[in-house]
C-alpha cells in the first residue's frame, strides 16, 4: 500500500476527517487572458478537479462516511488572470540536490513568459545559490531570458547553483526572504526543489499572501509525496542501469564481486528501478526493509544475504560474480539501529565493511577467495541532461506552472498525479516522504529477479505460521 493510499484510507474510516485539497488563490483583480485557446489549448474551469485516487473500494469508503471525495485542482491555462502577463516579475530559483531535466524547467518557464505570454516590461529573474541566494535577491539574480536558458538545455546540473536548505529553522530565513522579494517587486517565485525546498515554499507563500508561490517537485529519488513520478527519475533509472551492467561486465571478466552503491537517502527506487530494469543484479538492498527490522533482525537479514550470495556467486563455475545494489540510505538506517556486521558497528564506510565480509565469506566453486570491489557512482547519473522523456515532462512542468502562477494560484505544486496534470498543495508536501511498500507487487518483482530471501518485514502476517 502507498503511503499516499494508507493516509485517504485513514481519513476515509475517520468520518469527522476533512482532505481539504483547496489551492489558495491571491484574489486579485481579474482580467481576461490576451492569449487564446488557438495557442494554450483549452481553458480549465477554475472548478475543474480531478479525483485523488482511483481505487473504487476506497471512493465507496468515503461515499458511506458522507466525506467528499479527495480531488485536485487541473492544472492548465485559465481564461482569467490576476497577474499582467506583460509586466509581471518572476524569479525561479533550483534548490537541494541536481536532477536532469533541472534546466528544461526552467527554460520552460522563461519561454511560456517571454514567448507565449510576451511579457513586455516584466522581468523574469534566475537566482544564484538557491535559498541562501534569495536571501539577497538584488546581489545574486541575473534577468532570464530563451535564448539564454535554451544554451542550458543539453548540459545537466543547473546554471544558478543548487544549494541544500538552511538548517538554521525557516523564520528568519523566510523574513529575509520576504525582505528580498519585496525589494525586487517580485509577483511570482518558482521553486524547484524537493520536500525540504517545497515545506520552505510553503513558508514562503504563508508569508507573502500577495504573491504567487510555485513548486515544481524536484527529486531523483522520486520520494515526494502526491507525485506519480518525479522529474529526473527516468534519466536517473536510465544512467544507473548503464552503470550496472557496465560494472557487471568488469566484475565477469575479473572474477570479482562489484557492490554498487547508488542515491536513495531515505527511499530506494531508484536502487530498486535499475536492478529490475538491468536483470543482471544478484542482491539490492534498500533503506525501506530495514527500516522495518530490528537490530537483531537486520543483523540475521545480513547473514541471509551472504548466503544467498554464497550460493548465487559461484553458480556458473567458469564464470564466478556477483553484482550487488545499495541505496545509500541502509548505511545511515543501519547505523541508527546499532547494527553490527562480523562484529563491528556499522559505521559512515558500510560498502567496505561490506566487501570485506564478502571477501571472507565467498567463495568461487573452487573454494578459492572470492575479491571485491566497490563503486559509487551516485553523481554520475543526476549531473547529466534529461532524456526525451524527463525532457518532455519538465517542458509541461515549467509550462503549466507560468499558466497556474498568471492565474492567481498560491502555495502550490505542479505534480502528474496518475495521469493527470494537477495543483497540489504545498501543506500537503513539504517535509515528507514517499516509499516503496515492501509488501507490494513491484518490490516483490525487484526479489524475484536477484532471487534474494525475504526478511521477515516482507512477508506479509498472514503468511507467518
Amino acid at each position: 500500500m502507498t503511503d499516499e493510499r494508507v493516509e485517504l484510507t485513514k481519513r476515509a474510516n475517520n468520518r469527522d476527517a476533512v482532505f481539504d485539497t483547496a489551492v489558495s488563490n491571491l484574489g486579485l483583480p481579474k482580467r481576461t487572458n490576451p492569449v487564446g485557446q488557438d495557442v494554450l489549448g483549452l481553458y480549465r474551469d477554475p472548478t475543474a478537479a480531478k479525483a485523488v485516487i482511483a481505487d473504487i473500494d476506497l471512493l465507496h469508503k468515503f461515499e458511506d462516511a458522507g466525506i467528499p471525495v479527495p480531488k485536485f485542482l487541473e492544472a492548465g491555462p485559465r481564461k482569467e488572470l490576476q497577474f499582467d502577463p506583460h509586466t509581471v516579475r518572476a524569479a525561479i530559483v533550483t534548490c537541494g540536490g541536481l536532477a536532469p531535466g533541472l534546466h528544461v524547467v526552467v527554460h520552460s518557464i522563461v519561454k511560456r513568459h517571454k514567448t507565449t505570454y510576451q511579457i513586455s516590461s516584466g522581468k523574469v529573474y534566475g537566482v544564484y545559490d538557491s535559498f541562501r541566494g534569495l536571501c539577497d535577491l538584488a546581489l545574486n539574480c541575473t534577468e532570464l531570458n530563451p535564448e539564454m536558458t535554451e544554451e542550458w538545455l543539453d548540459h545537466g546540473g543547473s546554471k544558478l547553483g543548487n544549494i541544500r536548505s538552511p538548517k538554521s529553522g525557516p523564520g528568519p530565513v523566510v523574513e529575509a526572504i520576504t525582505r528580498s522579494l519585496e525589494g525586487l517587486r517580485i509577483d511570482i517565485l518558482y521553486v524547484i526543489g524537493g520536500d525540504g525546498s517545497l515545506y520552505m515554499a510553503h513558508e514562503i507563500a504563508l508569508a507573502n499572501p500577495t504573491r504567487s508561490v510555485v513548486g515544481i517537485p524536484k527529486t531523483m529519488d522520486n520520494d515526494i509525496m502526491w507525485v506519480w513520478q518525479s522529474f529526473g527519475f527516468d534519466t536517473a533509472v536510465e544512467q544507473a542501469t548503464h552503470v550496472i551492467n557496465t560494472l557487471r561486465r568488469e566484475a565477469e571478466s575479473t572474477r570479482r564481486i562489484c557492490i554498487i552503491e547508488l542515491f536513495g537517502a531515505d527511499s530506494g527506487f531508484v536502487s530498486a528501478n535499475a536492478a529490475l530494469a538491468s536483470g543482471h543484479v544478484d542482491l539490492v538492498l534498500i533503506p525501506e526493509v530495514f527500516n522495518l527490522l530490528s537490530r537483531e533482525q537486520a543483523e540475521q537479514y545480513i547473514e541471509e544475504c551472504m548466503k544467498h550470495l554464497q550460493t548465487r556467486v559461484p553458480f556458473d563455475p567458469k564464470n564466478p560474480h556477483g553484482v550487488i545494489v545499495i541505496a545509500e540510505g541502509v548505511e545511515r538506517v543501519l547505523r541508527e539501529k546499532g547494527v553490527e556486521i562480523a562484529g563491528v558497528p556499522v559505521a559512515k564506510s558500510l560498502v567496505v565493511q561490506l566487501k570485506e565480509l564478502m571477501e571472507s565469506r565467498i567463495h568461487d566453486a573452487h573454494r578459492g577467495k572470492m575479491e571485491a570491489f566497490f563503486n559509487q557512482p551516485r553523481h554520475n547519473i543526476r549531473a547529466v541532461a534529461a532524456n526525451a522523456h524527463d525532457h518532455i515532462y519538465s517542458d509541461r512542468l515549467g509550462a503549466l506552472a507560468v499558466d497556474n502562477a498568471l492565474a492567481g494560484y498560491t502555495d502550490f505544486m505542479i505534480s502528474q498525479w496518475l495521469t493527470e496534470f494537477v495543483l497540489v498543495p504545498l501543506r500537503l508536501v513539504g517535509n515528507r516522504k514517499k516509499s516503496i511498500p515492501v509488501h507490494g507487487m513491484f518490490w516483490k518483482q525487484v526479489v524475484s529477479s536477484t532471487g534474494q530471501p525475504l526478511s521477515t518485514a516482507e512477508i506479509p502476517p498472514q503468511d507467518h505460521d
